[in-house]
């Protein structure tokens, strides 16, 4: 039998048996504790970085990516280090911030060609418009593209219409300065829609005066151009016009007509024109024009000619031929079951007829609103030098002399000649 002190030996070891075997519990629980904490956090912080792309394997970031997320981990991964978080989480996380901060440098650089909504800040320049555009085809979300892709075009189309603008209102101003003859209804038009393109506070402050001396001296004064062109217009309609009306001086307001060709340009725009020209009549002014779209505002380059006589019924045309002499066997298709309906047959001959199912061509109606099944020119030698327009549905025509037609629009035979020579088959004609 073991004495008394060998009991106690024994004791004491066995007690510092049983404590280090609980030291060791407790480090290998923190241990478990700790690596299933660390795996838990770290499964969380993957799934917020990844949920931060709209397509992980392609890197493309959500069109709206959660800042308090990004904000959470990036706090955590400060805090803790590569105790807690994986070295692979922190290089995902500093890979999603450099995307992040890239997109928002970008964001950053396009707005800051702004200068308010309207214009463009000075020292913008074509190069930096083309740099930018090419850093725009990093983002791969194509959302974010898209829109500031759309915000930097519209800078672009700023620019380049100002440009447009500068240049020619310069290139008048200097003429204008050495001869102020030089000025003309057609260029103090073009300078006053180009005024209004400007998007560029500097340059549009810098033309301000000169564009106001310029309308103001043709207003007033007007150049000798101007004042034989008067008199031609003049001379002209008394020509024209019939014995038993009284003769009417053609003046020209240069003020009135520019705020008519804003009104039309409206008028064209609202009614979905985009076409480089179009044949405008305006019936509450009895006016005709050729507008002139310039950069998405129409202009009577050649001013405005006055209609005599008009009975065209509102709504879009197309020219179909300009007749500059109509000849004995020229037709007009005008039968309205006929699928060649409208269809100007030049010399036309029974086998042309027939091809275009017309078996019954013969008539001698002068007026073409009655003619059946066609209706031929030689009939009608007012509308031999004419300008003939239809829009499927309804023929008409321009012209001078002559009577009163449904769907006719009379004009003097100068304005005729004039307008024929710059107008061609495929015109917009447009009457409201």
């Amino acid at each position: 039998m073991k004495d008394k002190k060998d009991l106690k030996g024994s004791s004491s070891s066995v007690h510092y048996l049983l404590l280090g075997a609980k030291v060791i519990a407790a480090i290998t629980a923190v241990i478990f504790f700790v690596m299933l904490s660390r795996g838990v956090v770290n499964a969380a912080v993957t799934a917020k970085i990844n949920g931060q792309y709209q397509d992980k394997t392609n890197k493309v970031l959500k069109t709206h990516v959660d800042s308090g997320s990004v904000s959470f981990v990036g706090k955590l991964i400060k805090v803790s280090g590569n105790n807690i978080i994986t070295k692979d989480n922190v290089k995902r996380y500093h890979e999603l911030e450099q995307y992040i901060d890239a997109r928002s440098i970008r964001a950053e650089q396009v707005s800051a060609l702004f200068d308010g909504k309207s214009n463009y800040k000075d020292g913008v320049s074509s190069g930096e418009i083309d740099e930018l555009d090419k850093k725009l085809l990093k983002e791969k979300n194509q959302d974010v593209y898209q829109k500031q892709r759309n915000r930097l075009d519209m800078i672009q189309i700023w620019f380049e219409q100002t440009q447009d603008a500068n240049g020619y209102i310069s290139k008048t101003w200097d003429k204008f300065s050495s001869d102020n003859a030089s000025l003309d209804i057609k260029k103090i038009s073009m300078v006053n829609a180009y005024y209004k393109l400007i998007k560029n506070k500097t340059i549009k402050k810098q033309w301000t005066e000169a564009v106001s001396k310029m309308t103001d001296y043709y207003a007033n004064h007007k150049g000798a151009s101007a004042r034989v062109t008067a008199a031609k217009e003049q001379l002209d309609a008394l020509r024209n016009s019939p014995l038993t009306e009284k003769y009417k001086a053609a003046n020209v307001d240069i003020i009135g007509t520019l705020d008519k060709s804003d009104n039309d340009s409206d008028t064209l725009n609202n009614a979905g024109l985009t076409g480089k020209t179009v044949l405008y009549y305006d019936s509450s002014s009895s006016k005709l024009a050729l507008m002139t779209n310039v950069n998405g505002n129409y202009v009577a380059e050649s001013g405005y000619i006055s209609v005599s006589n008009s009975r065209v019924s509102s709504g879009k045309y197309s020219i179909k031929k300009v007749i500059t002499s109509a000849g004995n066997n020229d037709a007009i298709i005008t039968d309205s079951s006929n699928s060649s309906f409208g269809q100007y047959l030049t010399n036309a001959t029974d086998s042309t007829l027939e091809s275009n199912d017309i078996t019954d061509a013969d008539n001698t109606t002068s007026d073409f609103n009655s003619a059946t099944p066609v209706f031929w020119m030689k009939n009608n030698s007012s509308l031999s030098k004419s300008i003939y327009f239809s829009n499927g549905s309804t023929i008409g025509f321009i012209y001078s002399g002559g009577s009163s037609y449904s769907n006719g629009l009379q004009i003097s035979s100068s304005d005729l000649s004039s307008l024929q020579s710059k107008i061609s088959s495929g015109t917009i004609f447009y009457a409201d």
